[in-house]
């Protein structure tokens, strides 16, 4: 059971990311920290100063 439920929370806690990334909301600074499996995620990123090729 410990292992399904690491899965999960790691590709949750991916897909959050990439939905971030996907929509270019950008955040200054996102610490993550999940005592209970170890994760700690830190991201650091700057406003985008040109705009995507969608824009």
């Amino acid at each position: 059971m410990d292992m399904l439920e690491l899965l999960i929370k790691s590709f949750s806690t991916i897909y959050i990311i990439r939905l971030i990334l996907k929509h270019n909301l950008f955040i200054n600074y996102l610490k993550i920290k999940v005592k209970f499996i170890g994760l700690d995620i830190e991201i650091r990123s700057k406003q985008k100063s040109t705009p995507s090729a969608k824009e």
